[in-house]
């Protein structure tokens, strides 16, 4: 028998200041890219003198995961599962560097130790002694939903308590010059809240973490409620409004349910027209954007989870995230809607 799955605690570091609050605590303009994590005080969860020797991956995945669990009130975890795209780049270019320099004599392992894509989530699991379930997924813009999609069937399913799931990128100097050059990032500079306006290619670049503590019971005085997630590979517009349709469906719930729609739009504005199918569905919902907030990277979805369940949580969003409609009472239903590359689409919907 299937049991409802619950948000009870959520934590994120990105490029917007929100760590350790339901909400962003403002929100900060950009004149360039890529848009970097603003790394808090981290020093009640690492060690500063090993925190300097940790890729920032590891830092503010550990960190966001550990303030996750601080904040639903949970020592130890039954599972933790994370997602990501690149892992522990960092680590890996400090690896290869070091065999360059020293022309592949004796270069320090220990960095090609900390540079497997399952650092974050074996780091976790040493921090507070978890010895269940531990996974990473990696399968590009769908890493983080198929770890959510695992979070929702040990706990939904299995019968698993206090699952943290969640999804950590950081972008290399190295990475985001040779990705610049296929066309993903843009090639100028924008600033990131006007970027939705662009009618040229691109996106603009961007890193962060978010994490999240599932249970089959509710805790607070606003328990949101992860109602379902669904992920495909490519699509093009109509058949994302058709999978929105048959998700709604499976869910016994209809397109005027759904007082929040949040998409991923990024400021490509080829990649961008598959959305506006989608918004039409929901002629009466609120639309609101995250993209132009985090930036572009494989996890960004796992950032709009937060700022969705953070609408649900306060029952408000920040103004520059609405992109069409006056929220006058607080959300209730909301869907998220997002792609990569028009290839890896997810769906995540929230219930308060």
């Amino acid at each position: 028998m299937k049991s409802p799955v619950y948000i009870t605690g959520a934590s994120m570091i990105g490029p917007q200041p929100g760590f350790d609050r339901d909400g962003l605590e403002r929100v900060v303009r950009y004149d360039a890219h890529p848009l970097k994590s603003i790394e808090p005080d981290l020093k009640r969860y690492i060690d500063p003198m090993r925190g300097r020797r940790m890729a920032k991956v590891a830092r503010i995945g550990i960190g966001c995961g550990l303030n996750a669990l601080e904040r639903a009130g949970v020592q130890v975890p039954e599972a933790i599962i994370v997602g990501t795209g690149l892992g522990c780049m960092e680590s890996t270019e400090r690896f290869f560097g070091s065999m360059i320099q020293q022309d592949e004599m004796l270069p320090n392992p220990t960095a090609f130790i900390q540079s497997t894509h399952n650092n974050v989530a074996g780091q976790l699991a040493l921090a507070v002694k978890c010895t269940g379930a531990n996974f990473t997924y990696l399968h590009r813009g769908l890493s983080f939903t198929s770890a959510l999609l695992d979070g929702l069937v040990q706990v939904g399913l299995e019968g698993a308590r206090h699952v943290l799931v969640g999804g950590a990128e950081v972008i290399t100097e190295d990475y985001f010059i040779t990705q610049r050059h296929s066309g993903i990032w843009k090639q100028g500079s924008v600033t990131n809240l006007e970027v939705l306006n662009s009618a040229d290619r691109g996106a603009l670049c961007g890193e962060g973490a978010a994490f999240f503590v599932l249970d089959a019971q509710p805790r607070g005085e606003r328990p949101v409620r992860l109602a379902d997630a669904d992920i495909a590979y490519r699509g093009g517009a109509e058949a994302m409004a058709a999978r929105i349709e048959e998700f709604l469906q499976r869910n016994g719930l209809q397109s005027a349910d759904i007082d929040l729609l949040m998409v991923g739009r990024g400021g490509d504005a080829e990649l961008d027209q598959a959305y506006g199918p989608v918004e039409a569905l929901f002629p009466d919902a609120t639309v609101a954007a995250f993209k132009h907030l985090c930036g572009e990277f494989y996890v960004a979805n796992a950032f709009g989870t937060w700022l969705t369940w953070s609408a649900l949580a306060t029952g408000a969003l920040p103004a520059e995230a609405v992109l069409r409609g006056v929220p006058d009472r607080p959300f209730r239903t909301a869907l998220l809607c997002d792609h990569f590359q028009l290839k890896d689409h997810s769906l995540v919907l929230l219930r308060s």
